[in-house]
């Protein structure tokens, strides 16, 4: 219902409504002399606030790229084919690009092998996740090895002979273990509590590596990225088979591996790696997983996927 007002009521609510239009507008010429006084004092900027940092998370090879820039899509299956055609024993291959997101090369890549050191890949990573979330400390001495968590860590991925991983995996356990990588991982067709995986999820593997989304302490990502890229030779050279195949990429790689010395032959030889050609700005991941095949061919696969990658770049 609307009620009428009379003459008189409409007159003193007239004045009211003019009285508080004068005083918000006296409030508002002291706020702004008040910020006047403060701009010149330097309190407050005149300038616009910056907004506030929101980077992406780092990979294992920190080349910036755009969003909107395109890149060749290379097929390197013939470069797969022609591993597996020059070779005998079993052969398991997947490459994958990175900057289009697809697999571009593969061959028997679900096929069952022996992790041989891969298996470190996962104990290393998850320990990693520890040191992050302050499950572990860094400076604690690992039993039985003389080195801190951090140290054994490292030299587990650096040094492919290195006793480390073992007692790294039994203090996270092995059943423990395998309910992260299933899980946490998302890979399920690898058994590591028994050395079972395949070329396809160790390249999870390493693509999980490559994000490291659950690690973001900078000393962490640095030594992860240096024990993968820098590995000095020990026992036997580390970098022996799809690294020293590349000249102009970064390779970052771990080895696995089982020598027969009555033989003389490698009855096992993997090599995981993060491959980055840094003047393209363009990263793969290679897994090449054998048994049998000498590790020159590996380093051959190398060499001519670096030979194929610059013939077809654009």
């Amino acid at each position: 219902m609307v009620h009428r007002k009379t003459d008189e009521c409409a007159a003193v609510t007239k004045k009211t409504n003019l009285f508080v239009l004068a005083s918000l507008l006296g409030v508002l010429v002291a706020v702004s002399t008040l910020v006047g006084i403060l701009v010149v004092r330097g309190l407050i900027s005149s300038q616009p606030a910056p907004s506030s940092p929101n980077p992406e998370p780092e990979v294992i090879n920190p080349e910036e790229e755009t969003e909107d820039e395109e890149y060749s899509l290379i097929d390197f299956q013939p470069i797969v084919d022609d591993f597996v055609n020059s070779t005998s024993g079993k052969r398991g291959v997947i490459v994958y690009d990175l900057e289009n997101e697809q697999i571009v090369g593969e061959y028997d890549s679900t096929s069952v092998h022996n992790t041989a050191s891969l298996y470190k890949l996962f104990v290393v990573y998850e320990g990693y996740r520890r040191l992050e979330d302050g499950t572990w400390n860094p400076d604690d001495i690992v039993s039985g090895t003389g080195q801190t968590i951090s140290k054994c860590l490292d030299l587990a991925i650096r040094e492919s002979k290195s006793e480390c991983a073992e007692p790294l995996w039994q203090m996270i356990g092995h059943d423990e273990l395998d309910l992260i990588i299933k899980n946490d991982f998302d890979i399920h067709d690898s058994d590591i509590s028994r050395l079972v995986s395949n070329p396809q999820d160790i390249f999870k593997m390493m693509y999980i590596f490559y994000l490291h989304n659950d690690i973001v302490n900078p000393d962490y990502i640095n030594q992860m990225k240096d024990s993968f890229l820098v590995q000095p030779a020990t026992t036997y050279n580390w970098r022996q088979g799809l690294p020293s195949g590349f000249s102009r990429a970064n390779v970052y790689n771990k080895v696995g591996w089982d020598f027969n010395p009555n033989g003389n032959y490698w009855n096992i030889y993997h090599d995981a790696a993060i491959v980055e050609f840094p003047e393209a700005k363009r990263h793969y991941i290679v897994v090449v997983m054998t048994s049998r095949v000498p590790y020159q061919k590996i380093t051959d696969f190398g060499r001519r996927f670096e030979e194929y990658f610059y013939e077809n770049n654009q």
